[in-house]
C-alpha cells in the first residue's frame, strides 16, 4: 500500500491568496491533486493544512483525513511529520509527497515513482527533468524515521542528502515537477501553459 500526503499549510504569503484554493481545470489546486491521487489508488490520503485556511469548508475535499500543521514554522517538513504519523499504523510500503502548487504534473510522471520504487525498493524516488530534481517526492516507510527527526534548518533535504546511493532519479519530460507557484505571476503563466497545452 502506498499512501499520499499534500501539502497544503504553506501561508501563500506571495500569491496573496491560499494556493489550495486557486482553480485550475474548472477545479482548485486542491481538488486536481486529489483527483489524481484517487485515480492512482493511493491510500490513505492525508491533507495537511493550517488552522487558518478554509480546506475543510472546501467542497473538493474527499480524503481520509484533513490535519493541521501546528508548528507551521517548521515548514514543508512539519507537514511531513504530520503525515507520516498518520499513517505509521496503516501497511504502509511508502509515501508520496505532492506540494499542492503542483496540481500540474502528470499522473504518468507520479506512475513512474511508483513503478520505479516496486522494481527496485528504492527508499527515495525522485522526479529529475533536465537534471533538476522536484516534486512529488517518494519515500518509503524506511526512512519515515528519519523524516520525524529531520531538523526544521533542513527539512527533508536532510533525508535526501544523507547518502546519494538510496535516491532513485526518474527521469521525466514533465517540466511541472520543477515548477514554483508562489507569486501571481507564475500562476497567470501557469493558466497561459494550460491554455496552450489545451492541458
Amino acid at each position: 500500500m502506498i499512501a499520499a500526503t499534500v501539502l497544503a499549510a504553506g501561508e501563500s504569503r506571495r500569491m496573496g491568496f491560499p494556493k489550495a484554493l486557486l482553480r485550475y481545470r474548472d477545479r482548485t489546486f486542491l481538488g486536481t491533486i486529489l483527483d489524481g491521487i484517487a485515480a492512482l489508488g493511493l491510500k490513505p490520503l492525508v491533507v495537511v493544512g493550517q488552522g487558518a485556511t478554509k480546506l475543510h469548508a472546501e467542497r473538493d475535499l474527499h480524503c481520509d483525513t484533513v490535519l493541521v500543521n501546528e508548528q507551521p514554522d517548521a515548514g514543508p517538513i512539519g507537514s511531513i511529520r504530520v503525515s507520516i504519523r498518520a499513517v505509521l499504523n496503516h501497511p504502509v510500503e511508502a509515501l508520496v509527497v505532492w506540494p499542492v502548487d503542483l496540481p500540474h504534473v502528470s499522473l504518468t510522471t507520479v506512475r513512474n515513482l511508483i513503478d520505479g520504487f516496486r522494481s527496485t525498493e528504492f527508499p527515495i524516488v525522485v522526479p529529475q527533468y533536465e537534471g533538476r530534481r522536484g516534486h512529488p517526492v517518494l519515500f518509503a516507510r524506511a526512512v519515515f524515521q528519519e523524516l520525524l527527526e529531520a531538523p526544521d534548518s533542513e527539512g527533508a533535504k536532510a533525508v535526501v542528502r544523507a547518502d546519494a546511493s538510496r535516491i532513485l532519479h526518474v527521469p521525466v519530460s514533465d517540466p511541472a515537477v520543477v515548477d514554483s507557484l508562489n507569486t501571481p505571476e507564475a500562476y497567470v503563466n501557469l493558466l497561459r501553459w494550460r491554455d496552450r497545452a489545451g492541458a
